[in-house]
């Protein structure tokens, strides 16, 4: 899984996608993986923000798992590979099939009237 990580790492690179990460967290960074909430309490910590103030975004069960446990508020199934209904069942707050989803600007919306006030 390590040079997987690092494959993926490379690849934003190379796509100029890591100007648009502030982090990438690794499963070879991790005590544990996914489902268990590790990744996403070591990105938390790393970036020194709170739960309430992030978003999850995942197309995995094992991610909405992991997103769940860590006290994300939101987290966003992407139903690209999964079922709709496997995605709610693992605690997905809701699901979208693309990032123009209206309930994904509904969400956003409300998460920053929640920062700012």
């Amino acid at each position: 899984m390590e040079k997987q990580g690092k494959l993926v790492v490379n690849k934003m690179r190379g796509l100029a996608f890591s100007d648009f990460f502030e982090l990438v967290v690794i499963v070879s960074e991790c005590e544990r993986a996914k489902p268990l909430p590790d990744p996403y309490l070591k990105a938390l910590q790393e970036l020194g923000v709170s739960p309430k103030q992030t978003f999850v975004f995942e197309d995995s069960i094992s991610g909405i798992k992991a997103g769940v446990a860590a006290g994300m508020p939101v987290v966003v199934g992407l139903g690209l590979r999964n079922p709709e209904t496997l995605l709610s069942e693992a605690g997905a707050t809701f699901v979208i099939k693309d990032f123009k989803d209206s309930k994904l600007w509904t969400a956003l919306e409300e998460l920053e009237t929640e920062i700012h006030a």
